[in-house]
């Protein structure tokens, strides 16, 4: 009994030594400007503004909203971007030149204004290949590259993912819910599903004699996915960048990425080449590049994977009367 005594103290001890902890976050610490996006060569250019959010915001994104932006180079001469909505700004395409030095420049509704450092227009070489390999009983996507003239040295990369998925039971019926229409007989059974990167993916020559990148990893492929299941596709975009922006988004990619254990690397502050002029000491988050895009679409097949996706579905008799198909449809 005295032991169980002993334990039970201890524990209401320790309850009691709970407090909320509040952190001691400035105004400007929980509304950071937010610049995402690159002063594309030979393309249209697409900045987004938003701000950054409390952990309790009910709000998943909060855009910047009226904002001005212009690029400006060391001539004087300035290109406004055209106000999408949304805190997504736009041009179809700036008249930068290979080698010259561009900025940003934004003044936000509340008249603050922030300015780039300068970056210089650079051109991104092709993408080699995009290659994959059975990795775990998943597939591995990698990208391949190179660069003959050693220059590039630092890429990064998005994708978008495309896949078939097609029905476990082809379809008899169709319902056309605003006409109350039936039709009776074989109709598709097959639909396509979207995906974006969301990961930071960079990747570095620095240390190698030759700018050549072999199997830089992607995308992994988990075991059993309807991303197979058929035909998947992915489009990969490379982007040169250059070694300040490389070593921000690799902190950028510990701070976010890295997180959630004890053996993980603690978040560390991060610091762009985007300044606020009127107030020096606002911390902005972003980087901003220039340089022009390099794309390649590889397909996946099934049969090439020898793929298995594992369904389980469950069938039903429906109701014999012409309402039965309301039981079903949402």
């Amino acid at each position: 009994m005295k032991r169980i005594n002993f334990w039970f103290l201890l524990l209401v001890v320790f309850a009691g030594c709970r407090d909320r902890y509040e952190l001691p976050l400035r105004d400007n610490d929980v509304s950071m400007l937010v610049v995402e996006g690159v002063l594309t060569v030979g393309g249209p250019t697409n900045i987004s503004l938003s701000r950054t959010l409390k952990v309790n915001d009910d709000l998943n994104y909060k855009p910047e909203l009226n904002a001005q932006l212009s690029v400006e180079d060391k001539s004087g001469n300035s290109f406004p971007l055209t106000t999408m909505g949304a805190g997504q700004y736009t041009h179809a395409q700036l008249p930068m030149v290979v080698g010259q030095d561009y900025r940003l420049r934004i003044r936000t509704a509340n008249n603050k204004e922030y300015l780039s450092d300068y970056v210089k227009a650079v051109i991104t070489p092709d993408i080699d290949s995009i290659s994959w390999k059975k990795e775990n009983d998943g597939v591995r996507v990698f990208a391949n590259s190179h660069d003959p003239s050693n220059n590039t040295r630092y890429y990064k990369w998005n994708y978008d993912e495309t896949w078939e998925i097609r029905s476990y039971y082809p379809a008899e019926y169709k319902w056309i819910g605003d006409a109350n229409i039936v039709y009776f007989g074989p109709h598709n059974f097959q639909c396509w599903k979207y995906e974006s990167s969301s990961n930071i993916l960079i990747g570095t020559t620095a240390q190698l004699q030759s700018d050549v990148l072999k199997e830089s990893s992607l995308t992994y492929i988990n075991p059993g996915s309807e991303k197979l299941s058929v035909r998947y596709s992915i489009l990969v975009r490379q982007q040169t960048i250059t070694k300040p922006a490389y070593e921000y988004f690799t902190l950028m990619k510990k701070n976010t990425e890295s997180l959630g254990t004890i053996f993980d690397p603690q978040p560390s502050e991060l610091r762009g080449n985007i300044l606020c002029v009127s107030d020096p000491e606002e911390t902005v988050i972003g980087f901003l590049t220039a340089s022009s895009f390099t794309e390649k679409r590889i397909f996946i097949t099934a049969s090439e994977t020898q793929w298995r996706v594992f369904q389980n579905c469950e069938s039903f008799e429906a109701l014999n009367h012409a309402d039965a198909i309301h039981l079903w449809v949402p």
